[in-house]
């Protein structure tokens, strides 16, 4: 009997939900509501109609008893008025798939005051024993039980609307977030002037203390490890002052108005009525941050454009997000499990409670897969994974609301994905298949020359996604920062690690001269150039592969500033570890010669020969050929691949390559050790005459120290001091 009242009270519930959401207009609520009091009543109270499931309403609507005793209770309950007749006669249509007709209900009602009785003594005896009298119809006790009851459906109204009201609260939050963020990042772009004129104690200690540093210590863009396998990425601590403001919204979502109202005659106590209501609540937010998690991870999120931005800043609110989604599914599900008892075997029978119940296995595969420490060594696996089950996962979503009357947010997420999807194709074909030309240089790094339509222009910093059109390695696409953009073409470079460029490696060490041609799609252009450009003085500091950005933007600058005749400062470091990786930026490096570029570039291992003969073509002679610069060693291989390299004894001393580099590319500088970026930083901030702002790319470790060290300075000289990351970080 519990479990039948338990699916009773579930399904009525939902039914006026959907009423409310979907079908009935604001002035029919009271009626639908006499309605469901009525259904309910007349099943527990009279015992008619038992048989059908809770949610049909073919018995109430057709069944010669059961509609007397129903009719006798609504049209008590409606003072018998024609509009309520009407609107159970629409109601049955629509809902009990049953054609009823006004002279059916008005003879229901002349059967019913005319042979109905209270059978006080059947009301006692247990219901499912229960038998009814020939041609007497039960009366039901209109004047308390179904008040009662009507009062307890408002209760569970008012706390629906909260749901609503709060899961804005939460949409409200994130739009607050991003207005203020796009308010100070458009006036900085907007106003220079004005914002690196802000230089005060208050704006110092705001960017000292919340904007710029790291949440603990010093490692933003380098992952913490514990043990084996626990590894994670820590938000900027401006991230996690926004993440923890979400987070306490979250939770005073579900701590407030849970309340239970006496006299419940749907929900009994006070245990399960915030058993159910916050069951309630966790379903309807979680489906309402949907749109947010889909959002937040698209690449052609407008919101980039709008707020300024970049996608490393989305990608971090769109895994948390996520993980709070979750969290309030896992809620929702565990107190619904606890709630429904005994009814919960035949209520998971239900095909919207299957649906609910794979997308919610889906959400927990998404989040174990989604660690970092799978996802950085199986990420092509860990993107196809997460796509196709976050696909299913919105599947699942779909049909577990279908009926619950907030499709909008999953049409939202859905038309999100769409766009997201269709914009990337469409910069695909934008920029059709041409064949690049990939070279292996100094045995680490992929140059991969593209030729780009005319009208196809990224912006100096920006990236994009390549396919290498090859084999089964046509979906993957890897993220490269533009480098050098002339001449209807791009260069790009990738050090070799593993996946594709591993595989790349393998390729070209055994063709000749180390170059092939290969077919790719190309999509983007995506990111945009840092606002640094508005300071006074520019540093751009760059290790290793970092350099491609730094090298676009600060190019780009120097155009800019000659054209203005403007005296703003320009200045690059690029910290590299051995002078084999001057190779694959060469004709790069020698266009900084004919800028007002002062450019200085660090080598920490200086005495390390390693390829170094690949630099002998680019330093002594174009004459020389690379084979030429070695001589053979009894026993060695004749054939010249990167890992033979170490057989070949140089004719050319390293004093006499290092010294005709060091010519080949004067007036850049080219020191030898590891550069003492707190000395670096300082020197130029006091060097500078007014604003200065740093901009950093290369290995994280680096880019957290240069962030580290910004932050130190700031308040401690009187220059205004901005910091800007352009690493690509969000595997």
């Amino acid at each position: 009997m519990y479990g039948f009242r338990i699916i009773s009270s579930l399904f009525i519930l939902l039914s006026l939900v959907v009423a409310q959401e979907k079908v009935l207009p604001k002035n029919s609520i009271p009626l639908a509501k006499a309605i469901f009091a009525c259904k309910l009543n007349v099943h527990d109270d009279v015992g008619y109609c038992r048989s059908d499931t809770s949610e049909d309403y073919g018995c109430i609507c057709s069944n010669k008893d059961a509609i007397s005793s129903f009719v006798g209770c609504f049209a008590y309950y409606q003072e018998n008025s024609t509009e309520a007749v009407q609107f159970f006669v629409d109601f049955c249509n629509e809902y009990g798939d049953t054609t009823v007709e006004m002279d059916d209900i008005y003879e229901a009602y002349n059967n019913y005051t005319t042979h109905g009785y209270y059978n006080a003594s059947a009301l006692n005896e247990t219901r499912s024993n229960y038998t009814h009298i020939v041609n007497k119809y039960d009366k039901v006790d209109t004047s308390n039980y179904t008040l009662s009851l009507e009062s307890s459906i408002d209760q569970f109204l008012v706390n629906w609307d909260n749901t609503f009201y709060y899961g804005a609260g939460i949409l409200g939050f994130w739009a607050l977030v991003l207005l203020i963020g796009a308010i100070s990042n458009w006036s900085r772009y907007m106003f220079p002037g004005l914002m690196t004129d802000l230089n005060g104690p208050v704006s110092n200690w705001l960017r000292k203390h919340i904007l710029l540093p790291a949440t603990i210590g010093r490692k933003k863009c380098q992952n913490y490890k514990y043990y084996r396998f626990a590894e994670f990425y820590m938000p900027s601590r401006f991230e996690s002052v926004i993440l923890t403001g979400f987070t306490i919204v979250c939770i005073i979502t579900l701590s407030i108005n849970t309340y239970f109202a006496q006299g419940d005659e749907v929900i009994f106590s006070n245990y399960y009525a915030r058993l159910r209501y916050v069951a309630n609540r966790t379903g309807t937010c979680s489906t309402m941050m949907l749109p947010l998690v889909i959002l937040f991870a698209g690449r052609n999120n407008i919101l980039q454009f709008l707020t300024r931005w970049n996608y490393s800043v989305f990608i971090t609110f769109h895994r948390h997000i996520a993980r709070m989604m979750f969290a309030f599914v896992i809620i929702h599900a565990v107190c619904f499990t606890i709630a429904l008892g005994p009814a919960y075997a035949p209520v998971m029978k239900l095909p919207f409670m299957i649906w609910g119940t794979a997308a919610t296995v889906l959400a927990a595969l998404m989040l174990f897969q989604g660690m970092l420490y799978l996802r950085r060594r199986f990420y092509e696996v860990f993107v196809l994974t997460h796509i196709i089950m976050g696909v299913f996962y919105v599947i699942g979503t779909w049909e577990h609301v279908v009926d619950l009357g907030y499709m909008w947010y999953v049409y939202a997420s859905v038309a999100f994905w769409v766009f997201d999807r269709l914009i990337r194709i469409i910069r695909l074909l934008h920029f059709g298949f041409p064949e690049a030309t990939v070279n292996l240089m100094s045995d680490e790094t992929l140059k991969i020359t593209i030729p780009r339509p005319g009208d196809w222009k990224p912006a100096p910093g920006g990236h994009v996604f390549i396919h290498f059109l090859t084999g089964v390695t046509f979906w993957q696409n890897h993220p490269f920062t533009i480098g050098l953009n002339e001449d209807n073409k791009i260069n790009l470079y990738c050090k070799v690690k593993n996946g594709i460029t591993q595989t790349l490696y393998k390729k070209l060490v055994n063709v000749p001269n180390r170059t092939m041609k290969i077919r790719v799609a190309v999509e983007g252009p995506y990111g945009e150039t840092s606002d640094a450009r508005k300071s006074d003085t520019v540093v751009y500091i760059a290790g290793g592969n970092g350099i491609p950005g730094m090298f676009s933007e600060v190019t780009d600058l120097a155009k800019r500033y000659t054209s203005t005749k403007s005296v703003k400062k320009l200045k690059l470091y690029w910290v590299i570890r051995e002078y084999r990786s001057l190779n694959w930026f060469f004709d790069e490096l020698e266009k900084l010669k004919k800028t007002n570029i002062e450019t200085t570039i660090y080598i920490t291992k200086p005495k390390s020969t390693v390829a170094i003969e690949e630099l002998v073509p680019q330093v002594m002679s174009p004459k020389f050929d690379l084979k030429s610069c070695y001589s053979m060693g009894e026993g060695d291989s004749k054939t010249l691949q990167s890992y033979d390299l170490k057989h070949y004894e140089p004719k050319w001393s390293m004093d006499q390559i290092q010294e005709a580099v060091d010519y080949q590319l004067d007036p850049i500088r080219i020191l030898g050790g590891r550069p003492d970026l707190k000395s670096i930083i300082n020197y130029e901030i006091e060097e500078a005459p007014s604003s200065i702002a740093f901009v950093t790319c290369g290995h994280p470790a680096m880019v957290d120290d240069v962030r580290a060290e910004v932050v130190d300075a700031i308040g401690k000289h009187e220059n205004r001091i901005d910091f800007f990351e352009q690493l690509l970080g969000w595997a």
